[in-house]
């Protein structure tokens, strides 16, 4: 015996279908909506978060200190106690350094001064799209800030990793961007700063670059499309792409499934 379904019901699962489909077409406008129609508010999400774009939030000592294997410690136990908020949260982070302690001091900073970090994968018609939206809306102030690439060489992939300015809550202070946010990008005696994961292969930057100071500043990485002749994203399907940068005073390890049909 067939059970009838109320109308009632069928209309809204319906409707919650339909509604569904068009939040998904919302989030992916760029496949079907032309760049030269995309507003203010979408060419920044697709500079700032979309398959392109990642932010990740690390904690920067303000006068340098700490390293990429620093431990970020917010305990309540190891909290002052006037430094506990009315749900007994520790309003201060501390950054314990992974040397010796007796020569190495943990280095207290507040929770405002986490920096917000975009990467980037600057090689990308999307990317180029809404950038090249953005100037001809005449936010070139925007474009600028965001760090558009100076130059797109065809035989490199193009990784921007952005300091961001963070919002902060109402009536709470707002944190001072470092004055080199990203910090050294020169190789030391670990290896190489940063690095793309593609598969089993490992490839780091060519080379490095930086623009602007504080809240401007933005290094960018460049690697090369081909190694050993074979295309370090092969063609033809998408392909999980892990960019990592590691830092004098934090790390960052950021994924992007990258389709070949976008690589500019």
């Amino acid at each position: 015996m067939k059970v009838a379904r109320h109308p009632s019901r069928v209309s809204a699962i319906v409707l919650a279908w339909l509604a569904g489909c068009a939040a998904l077409r919302a989030d992916d406008f760029w496949k079907t909506k032309p760049p030269s129609e995309w507003t203010l508010k979408q060419a920044m999400k697709v500079l700032e978060d979309s398959p392109w774009s990642r932010q990740e939030v690390r904690a920067v000592a303000k006068n340098g200190g700490g390293s990429a294997d620093a431990a970020i410690d917010n305990n309540k136990y190891h909290c002052d106690s006037d430094r506990l908020d009315a749900g007994g949260n520790c309003l201060t982070t501390r950054i314990v350094l992974p040397t010796d302690p007796s020569r190495s001091p943990q280095i207290e900073m507040s929770t405002a001064n986490d920096v917000v970090f975009l990467v980037r994968w600057e090689s990308s018609a999307p990317v180029e799209e809404a950038f090249a939206r953005l100037s001809g809306m005449g936010e070139r102030a925007t474009a600028q800030y965001l760090s558009m690439p100076s130059r797109l060489p065809a035989d490199r992939y193009v990784v921007t990793l952005k300091a961001l300015d963070r919002a902060t809550p109402a009536g709470q202070p707002r944190g001072t961007m470092p004055l080199n946010p990203v910090g050294p990008l020169e190789n030391d005696a670990q290896g190489p700063r940063a690095r793309l994961w593609v598969g089993s292969t490992v490839l780091p930057a060519a080379e490095s670059e930086r623009s602007g100071i504080g809240a401007s500043e933005a290094a960018r990485f460049y690697f090369l499309r081909e190694v050993n002749g074979t295309p370090l994203i092969p063609p033809g399907r998408t392909t999980r792409v892990t960019f990592e940068f590691r830092g004098q005073r934090f790390s960052v390890k950021t994924h992007f499934s990258i389709d070949p049909a976008t690589l500019r």
